[in-house]
């Protein structure tokens, strides 16, 4: 069971929103408030995923320190104490007999600013080729990478049924994963790491980054992200110890952006995204914000997850 880590903060908040908590299981816990099952409304740079279980999830936000209970369809279906989320959906859980993951997961990690949403063709590729699909999301402006890599550790550690899990990032979310395998975590003795694709990766830190972390209001909007990238702040960040691959993009020749030399994708360039010790490197035709889903990554995705290499079996 995840543990009920407490919150650094209190925060009470009114009873704007009546009614019962989450359908079939009554509001009864203790720590949770008043609700009626309502789809989010956005403001999801705030929210990090604490707990996922076959498409549910248990979030906290990272301004008040209280959670919320998704439902796979985004439906919010109890908030509060992480506790008594927790407590609401095991007894949702039990009554709907909602099986748990098993075996392979595919975690998706956004990039920064991004959402979940963000892998829409990604994932319905990978869903369609059979693979169990996880995208979370995480506050990627709001905390540190550090602190974006301990939330996912605890997340992995608590998932149930799992034996094996890839991660497919996107930017900023590959400095995320490389943070989670440089940490020393039990949940390694009992879960596979099968592979890692990165696409447009700052590997070495990004030159946009140290560029923009003195022009506002970007560097208030994407804040600690957005130093977390620099290329001062990347340097330590050793390369990850699993099998991995990069996916980069560009426009040939001089690139789209003329502050960056070489190719690029206009925020990452492409030698930026190389990293020693790659299974797999190719380039792609685009920008950096849909490099994810274009046919040619997803291909390249889908089968380096099969082999752990870019290039047919031989």
């Amino acid at each position: 069971m995840a543990s009920a880590r407490k919150s650094t903060r209190r925060f009470a908040l009114p009873a704007l929103i009546l009614g019962g908590m989450a359908g079939n299981a009554p509001a009864t816990e203790a720590g949770a408030w008043p609700n009626i099952p309502f789809p989010t409304l956005g403001g999801k740079q705030f929210w990090t995923d604490r707990y996922l279980y076959s498409g549910w999830r248990i979030q906290e936000n990272v301004i008040t320190g209280h959670s919320r209970l998704l439902d796979a369809g985004n439906v919010r279906r109890c908030w509060g104490a992480f506790a008594a989320c927790r407590a609401v959906f095991d007894r949702i859980r039990a009554i709907r007999d909602i099986e748990a993951y098993n075996g392979h997961l595919v975690i998706l990690v956004h990039g920064l600013g991004r959402s979940r949403a963000s892998f829409g063709g990604l994932e319905r590729a990978l869903t369609s080729a059979g693979y169990q699909v996880a995208a979370i999301s995480y506050a990627s402006t709001r905390r540190s990478v550090a602190r974006n890599a301990a939330d996912l550790n605890e997340l992995i550690a608590n998932l149930e049924g799992v034996e094996r899990i890839s991660f497919v990032t996107h930017s900023l979310g590959g400095l995320v994963v490389r943070g989670l395998l440089a940490r020393e975590a039990e949940w390694r003795e009992r879960i596979e790491v099968n592979a890692l694709i990165m696409t447009a990766p700052p590997s070495r830190g990004s030159v946009m980054a140290d560029v923009l972390q003195y022009v506002p209001p970007i560097n208030l909007i994407l804040w600690r992200g957005l130093f977390d990238s620099r290329t001062s702040a990347v340097a330590s960040l050793p390369s990850p110890n699993v099998p991995f691959a990069i996916i980069a993009a560009g426009r040939g020749g001089t690139g789209w952006n003329p502050i960056l030399k070489g190719d690029d994708d206009l925020i990452v360039s492409v030698e930026e995204t190389r990293l020693d010790g790659a299974a797999g490197w190719m380039k792609v035709d685009g920008i950096h914000s849909f490099i994810m889903n274009y046919p040619d990554s997803i291909k390249a995705a889908i089968h380096f997850l099969e082999y752990r290499r870019f290039e047919p079996p031989a």
